[in-house]
């Protein structure tokens, strides 16, 4: 569940049906073509096709030219070694030393999880890192290990307005909890804390849809529904989701040795993302079976309020994106069009054929 108010769209019309095997084969080719070793190149393909189940796109196989153009210029370094500069029992710094995202991310969560497991809670912060993606995917690696993960991230320049003001003050930082259930959906809040991602107005441009009224402004400061024209977003629930942002950069800019949004200027290819990781290892806590009592009661009783619109139930937040990735691990990924026009694009780089 995000923070906006819309849902992304689908249009079957506009859409063409990709099978998962050889999206992985593809992305990890693209990947390893660029210097990437093998085992890092399936950890970054697999984060961006978790990103594509639970209907992400965005921050899924789409944004994969991106990080390919970045290796290519010179801003993100394929072979990266990630550096441990300091650590405890219960925390850890990272560098990431210009490496993906998603793999230096990946191996931070891995960390929080095992200092969790150890001593209750980890926490791992990340510096001189890259664009991780969507924050969910790791919060769900925390759930499978039957823990409680949080996670937030320091995209780049600020793009957010402060509330009260129509300049950019704090960028569209992600923000994830997760925590495990013992059937069916875990609950997964993920949000952008603007009031949208900037990758869902790419979205809807995509489908030839409109920006909604009250997201976001042009580069006088003038509300607009132009996504060609959007400078800056408007911050979720105003004060709320500006408040989120900041906390979202103390945690990232500021607790790495890094620097806050407002001081980044350009893309953020070039100045790079900070990442904060936190770990709760349940049983360390309160038993298991408390817990998992606690949380499937909770739940059942939320299902059954009465809902606002009679044909939609009332759901958790999570339970969509879980519902998505089911069909989508049995029937493949629906993309629009022009994603999988781009794919098939990047297959030729590779000489990869792609079945769609």
């Amino acid at each position: 569940m995000s923070s906006d108010h819309f849902a992304l769209p689908q249009d079957r019309s506009q859409e063409v049906l990709i099978p998962l095997e050889p999206l992985k084969e593809l992305l990890v080719k693209l990947f390893v073509r660029m210097g990437m070793f093998q085992v890092e190149a399936e950890i970054a393909a697999d984060r961006l096709i978790e990103a594509d189940l639970r209907g992400i796109h965005s921050h899924g196989s789409r944004a994969a030219e991106r990080y390919l153009d970045a290796m290519d210029m010179g801003d993100i370094d394929p072979r990266a070694q990630i550096l441990t500069v300091t650590e405890t029992p219960a925390i850890a710094v990272l560098d990431g030393s210009k490496a993906m995202g998603h793999v230096a991310a990946t191996r931070a969560m891995e960390l929080a999880i095992k200092k969790a497991s150890e001593v209750g809670t980890g926490t791992v912060t990340v510096r001189n890192s890259h664009h991780f993606g969507a924050a969910a995917v790791y919060v769900l690696m925390a759930v499978e290990a039957g823990m409680i993960g949080y996670c937030t991230t320091n995209t780049g320049r600020a793009t957010v307005a402060a509330h009260g003001s129509t300049q950019g003050a704090t960028a569209n930082n992600a923000i994830a909890w997760g925590a495990p259930a013992r059937e069916g959906a875990p609950f997964v809040l993920d949000m952008a804390c603007a009031k949208t991602s900037w990758g869902k107005l790419d979205t809807l441009a995509m489908y030839g849809l409109p920006v909604p009224p009250g997201y976001a402004l042009d580069s006088e400061g003038n509300e607009t529904t132009d996504s060609s024209a959007v400078k800056t977003l408007l911050p979720a629930a105003g004060p709320r989701g500006y408040g989120l942002a900041m906390v979202s950069s103390i945690l990232t800019g500021a607790l790495t040795g890094g620097r806050l949004p407002i001081h980044k200027k350009r893309a953020p290819e070039l100045e790079g993302s900070e990442h904060f990781f936190y770990v709760i290892d349940i049983k360390q806590f309160v038993e298991e079976d408390k817990f998992h009592e606690a949380m499937s009661s909770a739940t059942e009783a939320i299902h059954q309020l009465n809902p606002v619109n009679k044909n939609e139930r009332v759901l958790l937040p999570g339970e969509q994106e879980w519902e998505q990735t089911q069909q989508s691990l049995q029937e493949g990924l629906y993309v629009h069009r022009d994603h999988a026009g781009l794919l098939k694009e990047l297959a030729e780089r590779v000489k990869f054929d792609v079945p769609w």
